[in-house]
């Protein structure tokens, strides 16, 4: 009853708060929690028509089935690719323009500027695919600025037409889409840095520079390692959403989210799909607790 009381103090307390929470708890929910109980699909060759109770019962034949599918290996090392490419390039893009923002003092145009960055996060992806297709166009804006730069006898080139430039165009549209948004919670950890530090700092004689590499980076080292565990949890984890509007009949390049969205959607292996990404799942969770362990050793720092 003790317990009960307090939380019951708590909620009246913090009403506000837990009101505000509740959309976000909500939505983890139903698109979380719910559809757990379907992972029983992987064991299962499921019939929509008989349903769980009338479809035959297969193990882990599933999971043995996912290594004969056709592109399931070179999907495996797509992913790692594309993965740790991401990793590489756009992980530390956010820290340095958080880093900049934060060095600007002219309040206005840093308002600019993070406005400028932040405002592709809100487009959806497949607004951020149809931007990408008009601007690689045959006739679009970047091969117009190619013969502009580089004369009438340039040739045009179809960027989105070639497979290797596939991997660098998702690089570029992740990035855009989402440095800015990323940069935020930099910010927000570089704000909440004691202000007496660089007053320290400065009347040892540090400048803006050294300020930033002994004072700022010590600062977020702990988001940054908690947002890197989280990071390398997801390497078999892909942009669905990126890397399917991007295919086309010129580019072959499949991921495993591709592979698990066309063997149950589009061919109906529900049972196959479902046990891929369980699969796929695991993995993620036992990268998460490896890369969560090496950073308590290494750093002291983890998510638990």
């Amino acid at each position: 009853m003790t317990a009960l009381r307090t939380f019951k103090k708590r909620v009246a307390k913090n009403g506000q708060l837990y009101l505000l929470l509740f959309p976000a708890f909500a939505l983890v929910f139903v698109f979380a929690y719910i559809p757990m109980p379907g992972v029983v699909l992987s064991f299962m060759n499921y019939d929509m028509f008989e349903g769980f109770s009338g479809s035959e019962w297969v193990g882990l034949e599933h999971v043995r089935a996912i290594f004969e599918l056709p592109m399931m290996t070179e999907s495996i090392w797509n992913t790692l690719l594309v993965s740790i490419l991401t990793l590489v390039v756009c992980f530390p893009a956010p820290i340095m323009l958080a880093i900049l923002l934060n060095e600007l003092r002219l309040a206005v145009f840093k308002r600019v500027v993070q406005t400028v960055f932040y405002l592709p996060h809100f487009l959806s992806w497949i607004s951020v695919i149809g931007i990408a297709y008009g601007f690689y166009a045959l006739y679009g804006p970047l091969n117009d600025l190619r013969i502009f730069l580089f004369g009438p006898g340039t040739e045009r080139l179809m960027f989105l037409a070639n497979q290797h430039w596939f991997i660098p165009n998702v690089l570029l549209l992740s990035m855009w889409k989402e440095l800015g948004w990323s940069t935020i919670i930099f910010l927000a950890s570089i704000a909440s840095i004691d202000q007496q530090l660089y007053e320290a700092a400065y009347m040892d004689g540090a400048g803006r520079f050294k300020q930033t590499l002994h004072v700022t980076l010590p600062g977020i080292v702990p988001t940054i390692v908690i947002l890197l565990i989280l990071n390398l949890g997801n390497l078999f984890q892909s942009n669905f959403e990126l890397i399917y509007g991007l295919q086309n009949p010129y580019v072959n390049f499949e991921v495993i989210s591709t592979i698990v969205f066309k063997q149950g959607i589009q061919q109906g292996a529900y049972g196959l799909a479902t046990a891929l990404g369980f699969v796929q799942g695991l993995v993620a969770l036992v990268l998460t607790i490896t890369a969560n362990r090496i950073a308590r050793k290494a750093s002291g720092i983890g998510i638990w």
